[in-house]
């Protein structure tokens, strides 16, 4: 116990949160607390971490709110419609300086197989329910409560958001909001959300790593496809080996941080360091608080990672049923090689900054797959295959976004009064019997 002034006087301040910067315990305050040393800094870790909780959310919430202003929607809509000028331009160039095989003469011909088309429908429901399940794992183990359901739909406004921001990089803020204007507690929606992140950046450097492996002659054709996915590769890789070896070493980590945002500072690319530096520090330790959180069962962990990686597998085999769909022959040596130049495709798109790397996504499939697919039939190919990996979930979005305004937030809203009533009435129960338990305390039972 604190007994002592001196103990005391060893208390340096207290991080930005405790209490107010700056701000001392008195020796009056910790003796008549009884507070120990250790307990201090417990409190001290809890009022920073609902800090940080706070200022996340209000990130996060100030980033939604930035999408939804009419400044922000107008450029949504001007680059949603300079996206589909460039897909419409790439398009009329394959019409006019390739041969494109009519869809009347596929269906007459035979090579057209719709049944592959019931198929691509259930891989891309595969990747979204193995997705929503994944999430729905995590967030259970952070509540324990599982709601399928509530995963799903914020796996699928996650895309869309992801779809529609440059460098897919409005899908996580809005699910850290989407989760808390659902009754998700802080804690479980800032985990969760970064789980799922880090989940996603080890399955996809785990098979990037392969498919730039396997695809070495590839690269030796120095293409602009063989460029761009090494060059996407790395800036993929730096950034969670970078994240990682700074959530291991705290000491290390601020000097490599500090050094870089000077240096940043300098070329005029940060302009205020302080705030930078306080931003990467916290995101480095809720990276370290989740991994901490969730690796505590560590084949649970593996498993997810594992569930990640078959989610890429079949994504990536879309390109192949494709293939299937317009006439090509079943060959497991080829759906390997598609699979591989797929992954690549996503590489070499990763840092375009329009939505859903239109341009470059295009231009990819387009070299790596025009020889494969059979004669005239690469630019159905495209067509059908920008559909399925990206317009759907654009689709997929706004279903759901009219889903909620029409009937999904108003089944929500009533259901918390419902819990708010059930809530209040287990308190009166509780007043009642404590209020039975005081008259009846000291009587003798005969």
């Amino acid at each position: 116990m604190v007994k002592k002034s001196l103990l005391f006087n060893k208390m340096t301040k207290f991080k930005k949160g405790s209490l107010k910067q700056g701000q001392f315990f008195s020796d009056q305050y910790l003796l008549k607390n009884q507070m120990s040393i250790d307990d201090i800094e417990e409190e001290i870790n809890e009022r920073n971490k609902e800090q940080e909780l706070e200022e996340k959310l209000g990130e996060a919430n100030q980033e939604v709110a930035k999408q939804g202003s009419k400044k922000k929607k107008i450029t949504n809509t001007i680059m949603f419609a300079f996206n589909i000028i460039v897909v419409v331009a790439i398009l009329t160039y394959q019409l006019t300086h390739s041969e494109v095989e009519s869809f009347s003469n596929l269906i007459a011909s035979g090579l057209f197989r719709p049944a592959y088309i019931f198929v691509l429908v259930i891989a891309f429901a595969f990747t979204i329910i193995i997705d929503a399940y994944r999430t729905s794992s995590l967030l259970f183990q952070s509540t324990k409560k599982r709601q399928f359901s509530l995963c799903y739909k914020m796996v699928a406004l996650g895309r869309y958001w992801d779809g529609i921001t440059p460098l897919s990089s409005g899908g996580e803020p809005f699910q850290i909001y989407y989760l808390s204007k659902h009754n998700v507690p802080a804690g479980a929606t800032i985990s969760v959300t970064l789980a799922r992140y880090i989940l996603f950046q080890l399955g996809w450097l785990s098979i990037s790593i392969v498919a730039t492996i396997y695809c070495n002659k590839f690269y030796g054709q120095a293409n602009l496809v063989s460029i761009a996915s090494f060059v996407g590769f790395m800036f993929n890789s730096i950034v969670l080996v970078g994240t990682w070896v700074l959530s291991r070493s705290k000491k290390l980590g601020k000097i490599l941080v500090a050094k870089a945002l000077k240096l940043l500072q300098k070329m005029h690319i940060v302009k205020n360091y302080e705030k930078q530096y306080e931003k990467v520090m916290t995101t480095v330790s809720s990276f370290q608080n989740t991994m901490t959180l969730y690796t505590k069962n560590i084949f649970w962990f593996l498993g997810l990672i594992l569930s990640q990686i078959v989610q890429f597998v079949v994504q990536y085999t879309m390109p192949y049923i494709i293939y299937l769909l317009l006439g090509g022959t079943p060959d497991a040596s080829i759906w390997l090689l598609m699979l591989m130049l797929s992954i690549l495709i996503d590489l070499a798109s990763s840092f375009i900054p329009l939505p859903g790397g239109t341009g470059m996504s295009e231009i990819s499939f387009t070299i790596v797959f025009t020889n494969i697919f059979p004669n005239g039939t690469a630019f159905w190919g495209l067509l059908i295959w920008r559909f399925m990996t990206y317009y759907i979930i654009l689709l997929q979005g706004i279903i759901v976004t009219i889903y909620d305004y029409v009937w999904g937030d108003k089944k929500f809203e009533w259901q918390k009064k419902k819990w708010d009533l059930q809530a209040e009435s287990n308190q009166f129960k509780q007043n009642q019997v404590k209020k039975y338990n005081k008259r009846n305390k000291g009587k003798i039972k005969l």
